[in-house]
């Protein structure tokens, strides 16, 4: 009887553990199926987020490049159209008008509106490259003037002569002189060649002490400018220094002219001492 009883109970244990052991297999099954879902669960969510900034990366490094070959194709535009001036802008680049020089008579402009201010066509590109380097270089600088009429020009005489007959006592005759020397009469002035542009701070009154002033004395002949009327050239030009003023000459007119230190009235004398 002992026997019998022993193998009843061993059996019955045995039974015991396998049904633990097969229950703790489910449970662990159970809780593999959970985790194998929610890891399901999981990458259907995160799958599509991927899928969706992959795309949206894509889509941006596209369009960057989009802009970048357009802005490249802009300024190679910009550059090509003012690189290589026809034999009559050539002329008209290099045209100096002052009080012994007067604008010929069948000059003609072709105008355009740019910031406010009328200037010729053929200067527009390079003033606009040299306008849009000022902002990229944070430089505060204003057009404040363009082309001037004949009409205009002479108001602007007569104003500075009378000025200078009630400020500083001068008769008529003299006031007439030394008006000349800051404001030309009519057709006597660059500014009616559409060519000169007169230039401002946003920051300070004396623009000869101006951050723009500096700028535009180092970087104007990268766009074809030059200063027209530079401080101790006065003998040459027939004008007081203008800090304001800049003239289009095109840029290898521009580069040869600050290699010589020269003005431009210097310039043309040379090239026409060599022909």
């Amino acid at each position: 009887m002992r026997r019998n009883e022993i193998l009843t109970v061993n059996s019955t244990l045995g039974k015991s553990g396998r049904k633990s052991q097969k229950v703790k297999r489910q449970s662990t099954d159970i809780h593999s199926a959970h985790k194998e879902t929610a890891s399901l669960k999981t990458a259907m969510i995160v799958l599509p987020l991927l899928i969706i900034g992959f795309a949206v990366a894509v889509l941006m490094i596209g369009i960057n490049q989009y802009h970048s070959m357009f802005a490249e194709s802009d300024e190679t535009v910009s550059k090509n159209e003012s690189a290589v001036p026809s034999a009559a802008d050539e002329s008209k680049l290099l045209l100096v008008i002052s009080p012994d020089s007067p604008l010929p008579s069948d000059y003609k402009t072709d105008l355009v509106s740019y910031d406010g201010a009328d200037v010729d066509r053929i200067i527009l590109n390079d003033l606009k490259n040299m306008m849009n380097a000022a902002v990229k270089d944070n430089i505060a600088l204003k057009i404040t003037g363009g082309y001037v009429s004949a009409e205009m020009q002479h108001e602007l005489y007569m104003d500075e002569v009378r000025r200078l007959m009630a400020q500083e006592g001068y008769g008529e005759a003299r006031a007439m002189e030394e008006a000349e020397k800051t404001v030309p009469m009519e057709n006597h002035s660059e500014l009616q060649s559409g060519l000169a542009v007169t230039f401002s701070s946003m920051l300070t009154a004396d623009f000869s002490q101006s951050e723009e002033y500096r700028w535009l004395c180092k970087n104007s002949i990268k766009y074809g400018f030059i200063l027209r009327y530079p401080e101790g050239k006065e003998r040459n030009t027939g004008f007081e220094f203008t800090p304001s003023q800049f003239r289009y000459v095109g840029i290898q007119n521009a580069e040869k002219i600050r290699t010589f230190n020269m003005c431009l009235d210097e310039y043309v004398y040379y090239l026409e001492s060599r022909e």
